[in-house]
């Protein structure tokens, strides 16, 4: 028995020597925990105060968003008003346009009348029946006549009964006017 009382006080033994390694290691962590402590607490005040803030901000935040969310809502609500105001506005317009577009076609097709209607009346002072004379148009050599009147037959002709000579040059034109604007119009296509 003695044998198994030595062998059990060196099981003892050892295990005490492992208890006091392992309360020597946990006192040391102890020690630098407490050493830490003070570090340890400025940071979670540290923290806290960062929590509080952020806790501001998501309120000043919800709060500056509710405010811009309902002037936005309000810009949406007028931009959209304005919007179908613009709408109506182009559809009366472009109704105007097309009435406006009808008027022009009868009053051209009216002042053809008058003016076909005008170059067969004889004024007073003036000759019955005269010969046709050629357009400006056909006058004028093929380029400058494309550009000048690009496919538009005259609605109307002005006609001058005081002046009806033809000059030394052999215009055929029948007033001053028409010899200044066809030289006006010869000069301006050769620039």
């Amino acid at each position: 028995m003695s044998g198994l009382m030595l062998g059990l006080d060196i099981v003892i033994i050892v295990m005490l020597g492992a208890t006091i390694f392992y309360a020597a290691r946990l006192g040391k962590h102890l020690s630098i925990f407490r050493a830490n402590r003070s570090e340890m607490e400025r940071l979670i005040r540290e923290l806290s105060s960062q929590i509080t803030r952020a806790q501001e901000g998501i309120s000043t935040l919800d709060d500056i968003s509710s405010t811009q969310g309902d002037h936005l809502r309000q810009m949406v609500a007028k931009a959209q008003g304005l919007c179908d105001e613009l709408e109506i506005m182009t559809e009366a317009g472009n109704s105007l346009a097309e009435r406006l577009e009808k008027l022009a076609s009868k009053n051209r097709a009216i002042a053809d009348d008058i003016g076909q209607n005008a170059l067969n009346t004889v004024y007073p002072g003036q000759k019955a029946e005269r010969p046709e004379k050629p357009k400006f148009e056909d006058s004028l050599p093929r380029a400058s006549k494309e550009r000048v009147v690009p496919s538009l037959e005259p609605s109307f002709a002005i006609r001058d009964p005081d002046y009806e000579e033809e000059t030394d040059e052999g215009n055929e034109f029948m007033s001053k006017a028409e010899r200044d604007l066809a030289s006006a119009l010869k000069n301006r296509n050769r620039k």
